[in-house]
């Protein structure tokens, strides 16, 4: 999950309410069992548990869609559903996205996205106010890289403890097992059950997405360089990870990741030294302000991820400035300056000098 740093209510409890509910289970007893039996058992259970949700998670959208609003509310704004709407749509522009999704906005006013069951992506009110299309675009690429690796079933699936897989197995009775699983799936929605491994794999496929789509390759960077901001590095170090295990690499590393990203899509050419200053072939083009809307580094990124796609490209051309005032490189918009910035004509100055070497 994106950042999900504000639902952490144990899964147990989903266990307990459903068993206290529920008649009881009469499970088999199983006498003197052999290890190698009970290492059958244990990979039947798995599989049973395995099964169950891949069912769900195929099939079931319709029931997980109704049953996430319910727990997080829906926000009903035409403008941010639109908006939902095409970036979801250029993002499976290019057909690397292979699953179908239902994506919604929810009133939450913290900056959160999340993918469940069912392939259903809910997006928090606050990051849609917090970010711009090219950031907005990589938290949903990020959340549909989980859905696209079943990380959604692989982690709810480890969730259940083997002991219950294994007395749900022995016990032979669908209707009891479904019971006590869609309780656990609903319970899902609010517990953290991503590896670190899993949010590296969706960062970098995230950033894949979003950039074969078209998007600015700093939206990545941008987004996290806003939610560190925020929120600071999400990340626990010492004895409080042994008691709150990180599940979400530090923010700065992410940062780092995707920066390292932009630069290898500029062909090499592009970095952002310090989080600050945009750099062309390690010659210093811009240190861009803070403005009401963006971080100064965010802006930072997000220029340098304009520069990136030329270089990408191979579309160097002579920067000019426009009939709106921007500096571009060829039709590609590289920044609208503010007047603290240094000028347009100095940018674009920079720029022609680096290339004309």
């Amino acid at each position: 999950m994106f950042s999900r740093i504000f639902f952490k209510k144990s899964i147990i409890f989903s266990l307990i309410t459903c068993l206290l509910i529920m008649p009881a289970i009469q499970l088999k007893k199983v006498e003197a069992a052999t290890l190698a039996q009970k290492l059958l058992y244990s990979a039947a259970a798995v599989t049973l548990v395995t099964a169950y949700y891949n069912n769900v998670n195929d099939k079931g959208q319709k029931d997980s869609l109704a049953t996430t609003q319910k727990q997080t509310g829906v926000y009903h704004d035409e403008e941010a559903n639109q908006r939902i709407q095409s970036i979801e749509n250029q993002l499976k522009n290019p057909g690397l996205i292979k699953n179908k999704y239902e994506i919604y906005a929810n009133p939450k006013k913290d900056f959160n996205a999340f993918c469940t069951l069912g392939n259903v992506i809910t997006i928090n009110k606050g990051a849609l106010d917090t970010l711009d299309d090219d950031e907005l675009a990589l938290v949903m690429s990020h959340e549909i890289g989980h859905g696209e690796k079943k990380h959604v079933v692989t982690g709810i699936t480890k969730g259940v403890s083997l002991g219950l897989a294994v007395d749900l197995f022995l016990s032979n009775n669908q209707n009891n097992t479904s019971y006590i699983l869609s309780g656990i799936g609903a319970n899902y929605i609010n517990n953290e059950m991503f590896t670190m491994g899993q949010e590296w794999e969706a960062d970098n496929l995230g950033f894949t997405y979003a950039t074969a789509a078209g998007f600015n390759p700093g939206g990545a960077a941008a987004s996290m360089v806003k939610m560190r901001s925020m929120y600071g590095e999400l990340h626990h170090e010492g004895l409080v990870e042994v008691i709150n295990p990180n599940n979400h690499p530090k923010t700065s590393d992410r940062v780092n990741n995707f920066s390292a990203k932009l630069t290898a899509y500029s062909n090499q050419h592009v970095r952002v030294k310090n989080d600050k200053t945009v750099m062309i072939d390690n010659k210093e083009i811009i240190t861009p302000v803070k403005t009401n809307r963006y971080l100064a580094e965010e802006r930072a990124y997000l220029i340098a991820g304009n520069l990136a796609k030329v270089y990408h490209n191979n579309l160097i051309d002579t920067a000019t400035i426009g009939d709106d005032g921007a500096v571009y490189i060829g039709n590609q918009k590289i920044s609208t300056l503010t007047e603290n910035d240094i000028s347009p004509e100095e940018l674009a100055n920079r720029i022609n000098e680096v290339n004309n070497k």
